[in-house]
């Protein structure tokens, strides 16, 4: 007996050994999985409950996750999601269903959660069928040249059906940031609101929602897209000279 158990590991041992140094020879991709701990999970078009469901997947479903929405603090509180390959598109399943082979919070977000108004109901001038961010599609453009003198840029991105501002973040080259906020989808970068230093500056935008004037009260609904660069001049006065 014994020595059929040795003769059975050998054979496992030469077919699995060679298929392990191919895979490494070849640098197979490594990914963040899961596995659904839950009879009948749901799976839904984005991450948040208001979205609609799209399909179930049954206990001890293998999943390949693709990113999250939200923060894990203390407790799992309906704001933590992970989306999912579900077929031959992304979905979303709220992160308390899966257990998965990476932290939540060290996973990249690749959502956010819908914003929602004082009753805690999300505004009804959003369009739930799909994923919201997924419809925020269009062109970002630029007009304007800070290297031959303009000391304004119109910078303009694709609108988003609910959201009611835009905030374009310009990074300057040591990472420094600026916002530049809109209602409508045009905004100006004025240079004098920038830093001194010249470079390659990138620019970015986020849609939000708000009932608010104050800022802080401002809900993003989507992840900044990068809009593009451009250049801009070093500004810093010169020495004056002294006199002699």
């Amino acid at each position: 007996m014994a020595r059929r158990i040795r003769w059975l590991l050998t054979i496992v041992f030469l077919l699995v050994v060679p298929v392990i140094s191919l895979l490494a020879q070849e640098g197979a991709p490594e990914g963040i999985y899961g596995l659904v701990e839950v009879d009948n999970a749901e799976v839904r078009a984005g991450p948040d409950f208001a979205y609609p469901a799209v399909g179930q997947l049954p206990r001890d479903s293998p999943v390949t996750i693709l990113g999250r929405a939200g923060d894990f603090f203390q407790r799992w509180d309906g704001r933590q999601w992970l989306q999912i390959q579900y077929g031959d598109s992304p979905a979303w399943i709220y992160a308390r269903l899966l257990r998965t082979s990476e932290a939540f919070n060290s996973i990249p977000p690749t959502g956010r959660i819908l914003p929602r108004d004082a009753n805690g109901r999300v505004p009804e001038e959003f369009d739930l069928t799909t994923e919201v961010c997924s419809q925020w599609r269009g062109d970002f453009t630029l007009s304007g040249n800070f290297m031959v003198g303009d000391n304004k840029l119109t910078v303009t991105y694709p609108g988003l059906v609910g959201a009611n501002v835009y905030s374009v973040i310009v990074i300057s080259p040591s990472g420094a940031r600026r916002a530049f906020d809109s209602t409508t989808t045009t905004s100006i970068i004025d240079i004098g609101f920038l830093l001194q230093e010249g470079g390659t500056y990138t620019w970015r935008v986020a849609p939000y929602w708000t009932n608010s004037s104050s800022r802080y009260n401002w809900q993003q609904v989507c992840l900044l897209r990068t809009g593009g660069t451009f250049e801009k001049p070093d500004t810093t006065p010169p020495t004056a000279t002294p006199r002699p």
